[in-house]
């Protein structure tokens, strides 16, 4: 197959997250299957296009993710008056593909869900309000409806909408309206790095990590409420938060000021990393016991599966897709979301019992290469786009939105 990815995060230049780390992956497997991929991503610093192994790359340059949507067009439709693509894929956040679903409206449309604005706003708390008042007046003056409608639109007009766990399809269908005989479930890819392979399971460091976008949808203030209580049971434990900083639920104060406030008694044992770049993640697994996920939502987990690929002990949250990930307590623990005092109680469970802690790790590493491998996975990727392509064959052309 000719298959088009649109996203407007793609590493290295837009690495924000498990969007740009699921593309990669995606792309990659795609290619090793010996299927043509071309990859259509944004950029800060650069535009034009070059190969990465047996993938292309367009980068289009903007200054924000929004104009996005519209400055990938003409690139995209160059390219594919050249190729003729099969079918194209796009993220249901930011809607990086709609403006080129309208333009060719016969092409097959694979939407990806990963987490939609809407319910990011919905577990953050405390709603980011100048930052949502900002990207509509911002979204309306390219002429461009607000993310939320858009990402809604978009994803109700896709011929196949691709769901990485059931938690989240769920949602959408119901939230939505979203056709179910269109939603489809299967896991993300994933090729763990060799080097997280390697890491013995033997660690005995007593740090736990946290590893994610420091905001309150990820939970790392209720880690912060339980992390008193478990100095006081094993006062040599370290914490460390890898990520990017974001906001508290004080206003005008980030995240990392807000838990350096909260956590002032006790911060020779916590340390902020800030964000770092993927290929160091390895060597902080390595220094790690035990990595903890509280998140109030996920959608998936691509983090919970580097840690179980490190063998590390792993507590993630039962609110969303990690909990069809950590699906027995053989490969890890499940924790309620906003409670502080199990997230203590389950990282005492595994400091205090090191037997454990790694009868687990090797678990979840052997439970990594058997579930997630790339060509199972890839299978599954490939049935989706020919339902796509199926169901386009049969289907009316898609409505005129506003959008253009």
């Amino acid at each position: 197959m000719k298959i088009a990815l649109i996203s407007f995060e793609y590493p290295p230049d837009t690495a924000y997250g498990g969007i740009a780390t699921y593309v990669q992956q995606a792309a990659t497997i795609l290619a090793q299957r010996g299927h043509q991929v071309e990859v259509f991503a944004g950029s800060r610093t650069r535009t034009g296009s070059l190969p990465d192994g047996d993938i292309s790359i367009h980068r289009i340059q903007v200054n924000q993710k929004v104009d996005f949507i519209r400055a990938v067009v003409p690139v995209f439709l160059e390219r594919h008056r050249a190729v003729n693509f099969d079918v194209m894929e796009g993220p249901e956040y930011g809607a990086d593909a709609a403006a080129i679903a309208q333009a060719v409206p016969k092409l097959p449309l694979v939407v990806k869900l990963h987490t939609p604005s809407e319910l990011i706003a919905a577990y953050e708390g405390r709603p980011n309000l100048l930052g949502q008042l900002r990207t509509r007046l911002g979204a309306l003056r390219r002429g461009i409806h607000p993310f939320r409608d858009l990402e809604r639109t978009h994803t109700l007009d896709a011929d196949e909408v691709a769901a990485p766990s059931w938690a989240l399809g769920k949602d959408l269908m119901q939230r939505w309206g979203l056709d179910p005989e269109k939603v489809h479930q299967f896991p993300l890819p994933f090729t763990p790095n060799p080097r997280l392979l390697d890491i013995p399971i033997e660690t005995s460091t007593q740090r736990v990590t946290f590893i994610g976008r420091l905001d309150i949808k990820k939970g790392v203030t209720d880690l912060a409420e339980a992390i008193p209580a478990v100095l006081e049971q094993v006062p040599g434990t370290r914490f460390r938060f890898i990520g990017r900083n974001g906001l508290s639920p004080v206003p005008h104060q980030d995240m990392q000021q807000f838990l350096t406030q909260k956590l002032a008694p006790y911060l020779e044992a916590v340390e902020f990393t800030g964000q770092v770049p993927a290929a160091e993640i390895p060597d902080y697994l390595a220094d790690t016991d035990i990595c903890i996920f509280p998140s109030r939502w996920e959608s998936f987990g691509l983090v919970c599966l580097e840690a179980m690929a490190a063998g590390r002990g792993v507590i993630g949250s039962r609110a969303g897709g990690m909990a069809e990930i950590l699906t027995s307590d053989r490969v890890g623990r499940l924790v309620p979301p906003e409670r502080p005092d199990a997230i203590a109680a389950a990282i005492l469970e595994l400091l205090e019992n090191s037997e454990l802690r790694q009868q687990l790790g090797c678990q979840a590493r052997q439970n990594v290469l058997d579930e997630y491998s790339g060509d199972r996975i890839a299978q599954l990727q490939e049935a989706s786009y020919e339902r796509a392509i199926a169901v386009r064959q049969k289907s009316p052309p898609r409505p005129r939105r506003l959008l253009l």
